[in-house]
């Protein structure tokens, strides 16, 4: 059912081709266990640095094992990275309550409908999603919208129209469609077996993390207890609770350092259901991707290498205690998860003089 050692040829594929793919720790891996953390990585994370998180997710567990399974989000650089975030922002604004429309519910419609038919199947760990969808002929009807707005964007990430057309207003979740899809498959799989399902995403994770879980609710209908054994922790958090759905933000607590800037950015887009103001956004965050490169890309506020106590700093080894803590802990029970939840936790450096 999942990945084992990869062979040599899997090794030389290329980060993109590694898209919404399983990976696991070697030395760890999942045998079914009543407790199942589902990681999505976030912005300029390649499948070497996910790899590295899930092994720390593993060490944390070590004492009370659990499964621990990547979803791969490949990037395809930070400029890309940060488009699909706006675009994923953009379509969850349209899944908050006081926001919805025929439009937004019929898509998420289309999206259950299209999760119904993958969890009929069995998917190899390697699978292409997008692929996988096509090759059985299953036809999704898009929505026609107005992409004149779009293509007047500067500086746009190198990719096809078709790709952004079928990213933003095709058949698929905006953004990140295969780690969104196969996330959402992993979810149902794992209630259905009876697991505790820990969503563990940083960054961009978390706005894939999200519109997975509208879709899963969506494809679970009116089940209400669905959402009981999930729980979701972030980490650079890049989402508001409102963009979550309402059943599942008491099962949420978000980690953020009082200077992540990225964090701190994207968790107060607000307002982007119109088009003229996600191209304003998107020039803004595009024109300044060199800087949050440098943010990014090195052992900053924002990486998760920090979150997860890789780095060494003090507050980072506070927010691995945590996390770890909330890995292990009975959530139903703990007095201190209790009261954690549906709460953005800020980590403060505290300066030893």
């Amino acid at each position: 059912m999942y990945a084992k050692d990869k062979d040599p040829t899997q090794q030389k594929m290329s980060e993109q081709d590694q898209d919404g793919y399983l990976l696991t720790y070697e030395a760890s891996p999942p045998i079914d266990r009543p407790k199942r953390i589902l990681h999505v990585n976030g912005v300029a994370s390649d499948v070497s640095t996910q790899l590295r998180d899930i092994e720390a997710l593993v060490w944390m567990t070590v004492e009370q094992p659990v499964d621990v399974l990547g979803i791969h989000n490949s990037t395809q650089g930070v400029r890309a990275d940060l488009t699909e975030s706006l675009l994923g922002k953009a379509e969850l604004y349209r899944f908050w309550p006081e926001h919805v429309t025929s439009s937004s519910q019929q898509r998420l419609n289309t999206y259950a409908d299209l999760l119904k038919t993958l969890c009929e199947q069995t998917l190899p760990a390697d699978a292409d999603i997008l692929n996988f969808v096509q090759s059985r002929a299953i036809s999704i009807s898009s929505l026609s919208l107005n992409m004149d707005l779009i293509r007047r964007l500067a500086n746009l990430p190198n990719m096809s129209w078709e790709d952004l057309e079928a990213k933003l207003y095709g058949s698929y979740p905006a953004g990140a469609p295969r780690p969104t899809l196969r996330l959402a498959y992993e979810i149902v799989n794992a209630i259905r077996a009876g697991a505790e399902v820990f969503v563990v995403a940083h960054s961009q994770g978390l706005i894939i993390a999200a519109l997975a879980l509208h879709i899963v609710q969506q494809f679970f209908g009116n089940y209400p207890k669905w959402s009981q054994p999930l729980r979701l922790i972030g980490y650079g958090p890049a989402i508001m609770f409102e963009d979550l759905p309402p059943t599942v933000r008491s099962q949420t607590i978000l980690i953020q350092h009082r200077q992540d800037v990225v964090a701190e950015s994207f968790s107060n887009l607000r307002n982007i259901n119109l088009w003229s103001n996600l191209q304003n956004q998107t020039r803004n965050l595009i024109e300044r991707a060199d800087g949050l490169l440098q943010i990014i890309g090195t052992d900053s506020h924002h990486s998760a290498s920090l979150y997860l106590g890789l780095t060494g700093d003090p507050v980072g080894d506070r927010s691995a205690a945590l996390i770890q803590q909330l890995l292990l802990g009975d959530w139903d029970h703990n007095r201190l998860i209790q009261s954690l939840r549906s709460t953005r936790i800020i980590l403060e450096t505290v300066d030893p003089d």
